[in-house]
């Protein structure tokens, strides 16, 4: 896992910071004082995975500031506890900005749900992509919600038309191709899902001779709505039988390729391959393919691919499809306990592991925290029981152990992204049920008051033998 993920980020590096400039962020974030802040990009615009572009300690004063090089315009997102702010970053820009402040308090916010961080742009190029966007989209809004019935009831592709016309026109004199790029399919996806006119239409109008645009997010977002589920709903020229084929008893990337093939729409080579990716992402989950056959074309287009963009996300999808999977080796982690002492998950192997995490002041952890007392009275000598702590601050967690007299292992984490990333934690508690061998056997696993007593049972009883 560790050797994959490495062999991304050095390749999204590449694509990024190829003939790049360099751009430059400060900031400005009251109440974050000596927290990190993280410049996030999306790898691929496929998976949607994200990459950690480069991290900084707020410091005493609120000030933190990127510098980072990049050779065409990307979204970003900057990414610090429960917030986020997006910010479209343009090579050789440097940007100030001003953010209002925040609390980091201990209540419930779900890390999957993050709350929008206000911040003012102060600087920017000329013309500023995020002050253009950010008017553009207010238009887009005001357009779609007075039109909705019009648009996607009656059909009336006029309206689409002349909305089109007037943001042309209106927008004529700026110079910047994302911009322009974002307009054009930003309108196309109304098209596609409003307009009365036929998909190939569309295809020759927004992709048929056109470079694929990987880090447009308006154009990735119409490629992958254009093509959603295209493999075994949205073509008559690819029929399950050559699918079943290619994939199931073949496992071949040539065999697929020459299956996609048959679509006119997909005679383009990099548009077909782009295709197949996206499709063997959505046929992974179908019980009718081999998941270890897609896993295995993906593998060589990650390989031997010619696109370099078509490997990272090949890469990006076997990492994605196959994290946290029953049988999939757990992450490893090095954490303190409650004493300070440095405790690696991977030691603990050799006993099945309970894994959760937790925090303090979540209702839902304390309930289960209290159940989970009778459960490792009963199985401490057969299963180790390890509760993370996502808390802020350790001293709570302290005297919450001890006021409550729990025994077994508490480790603290704090707010540490990679931990939360690593095990995809969006809310909790989360539970994990590992096998000795330090293999996933539950993720996520049933919590004590979902009967997990029901699995130790057969979990010790097969070790006894």
């Amino acid at each position: 896992m560790i050797k994959k993920t490495f062999l991304a980020f050095i390749l999204i590096l590449s694509i990024l910071y190829s003939f790049s400039t360099e751009t430059i962020i400060t900031g400005n974030l009251p109440g974050a004082e000596s927290l990190e802040i993280r410049l996030l990009v999306y790898s691929d615009q496929i998976t949607y995975d994200e990459l950690v572009l480069d991290r900084k300690i707020i410091d005493k004063n609120g000030f933190f500031s990127f510098n980072i090089d990049i050779k065409e315009p990307i979204i970003s997102f900057f990414d610090i506890e429960f917030y986020s702010f997006i910010l479209y970053l343009e090579p050789g820009g440097k940007y100030e900005i001003n953010c209002d402040s925040i609390s980091i308090d201990d209540q419930y916010r779900p890390y999957y749900k993050k709350e929008h961080l206000g911040c003012k742009i102060t600087t920017d190029l000329k013309p500023g992509l995020n002050n253009l966007i950010a008017e553009f989209n207010t238009l887009y809004n005001e357009f779609v919600i007075n039109n909705f019935d019009e648009i996607y009831k009656k059909r009336k592709r006029s309206l689409i038309d002349s909305f089109k016309k007037e943001n042309v026109q209106k927008y004529k004199d700026i110079d910047n191709d994302y911009f322009q790029d974002y307009i054009e399919y930003k309108i196309a996806s109304i098209e596609l899902a409003g307009a009365s006119v036929k998909k190939s239409e569309i295809f020759l109008k927004y992709l048929d001779k056109k470079p694929v645009l990987y880090h447009n997010t308006e154009y990735m977002y119409f490629f992958n709505r254009f093509f959603d589920h295209y493999l075994t709903s949205g073509s008559k020229s690819i029929s399950r039988t050559d699918l079943l084929s290619a994939i199931n008893y073949q496992s071949s990337y040539a065999a697929l390729m020459d299956t996609l093939g048959k679509d006119t729409i997909l005679r383009n080579e990099v548009i077909r391959e782009m295709v197949m990716l996206k499709g063997l992402k959505e046929l992974y989950y179908s019980p009718d393919y081999s998941r270890q056959n897609i896993l295995d074309i993906l593998k060589q287009v990650a390989a031997a691919g010619k696109f370099p963009e078509h490997r990272l996300i090949a890469n990006n999808l076997i990492i994605t499809l196959t994290k946290l999977q029953k049988g999939t080796h757990t992450p490893n982690f090095k954490l303190p306990d409650l004493n300070g002492k440095m405790v690696e998950l991977s030691e603990l192997f050799g006993k099945p592991v309970y894994l959760s995490f937790i925090t303090t002041w979540s209702y839902a952890c304390l309930a289960e925290m209290k159940l989970m007392a009778d459960l490792y009275n009963n199985y401490k000598n057969r299963i180790e029981f390890v509760s993370v702590s996502l808390d802020n601050n350790p001293e709570i967690v302290r005297k919450y152990v001890k006021d409550k007299g729990y025994e077994w292992l508490f480790l603290f984490n704090g707010s540490g992204y990679d931990l939360l990333k690593d095990y995809d934690i969006k809310t909790f508690p989360l539970f994990i049920l590992i096998n000795k061998e330090g293999e996933i056997l539950q993720y996520p696993a049933y919590k004590p008051s979902e009967n997990i007593e029901t699995y130790f049972q057969a979990l010790t009883k097969e070790s006894d033998e």
